[in-house]
């Protein structure tokens, strides 16, 4: 990609220490239609310090599902979730963390509202949106530009986000939009779990422990053989 469509960050506020832990589940478990998502009694997951995560599986595992308990969207039937004190950010399918009708300069200064104008604008910019393209409104942006627009919200949030989850983020995008996507991913200092089946994406973001939900259980695995 050509340098003014690259994304390039220092996002200090996103780190974590290695040796902190971020989450500790255990025993999770959660019923649809009075069944058991997960099988026996429940699935464990702990997260510590900046780890790159890649949750795998069939469509249908519930890995989606996971996602949302970790954040505490869904409430758990079964089992405990133990969160540290940051902050955790979730960046569903539909994108739908932003106002719609305000543009994307007003939906990052919700975000980050004791950050000087001057200083969203020029973060902004890093992510992209310069000049006119920062006061769009979200609504009449592409599914690229909402990326962005969304994961400029969340990182450069106040607080920032310790532990940052993703459901299939570059579903719907072009190769340049998921390279930009890689490049602000890249610069993050924090924990992830992102839920892809794209190898080739979760190589570029350095991912360096893989799960695999499957069967009810969820699993260590190594990484894929390209």
């Amino acid at each position: 990609m050509r340098d003014e469509q690259r994304i390039t960050l220092d996002l200090p506020d996103t780190d974590v220490p290695a040796g902190r832990t971020v989450l500790l589940g255990e025993r999770m478990q959660v019923r649809h239609g009075g069944r058991d998502l997960f099988a026996g009694t429940g699935v464990d997951l702990t997260i510590r310090g900046p780890e790159r995560i890649a949750l795998t599986g069939a469509n249908g595992a519930g890995k989606s599902t996971l996602l949302r308990l970790i954040n505490g969207e869904l409430q758990l039937d079964g089992g405990q979730i133990r969160r540290s004190d940051g902050r955790i950010a979730y960046l569903s399918q539909r994108l739908d963390l932003l106002d719609l009708d305000r543009t994307v300069a007003e939906n990052f200064a919700v975000s980050a509202p004791h950050r000087a104008e001057a200083e969203r604008m020029n973060l902004l910019a890093r992510f992209l949106f310069r000049g006119d393209s920062a006061h769009l409104p979200v609504g009449a942006l592409s599914g690229g530009e909402r990326l962005r627009a969304t994961l400029a919200c969340v990182l450069c949030a106040e607080p920032a986000p310790q532990l940052l989850l993703l459901d299939e983020p570059t579903n719907n995008l072009d190769l340049t939009s998921a390279d930009q996507l890689e490049g602000a991913l890249s610069s993050y200092r924090g924990a992830f779990v992102v839920v892809s089946h794209d190898e080739r994406f979760l190589a570029g973001i350095g991912v360096d422990r893989w799960l695999e939900l499957a069967d009810g259980r969820l699993s260590e695995t190594g990484a894929p053989q390209v």
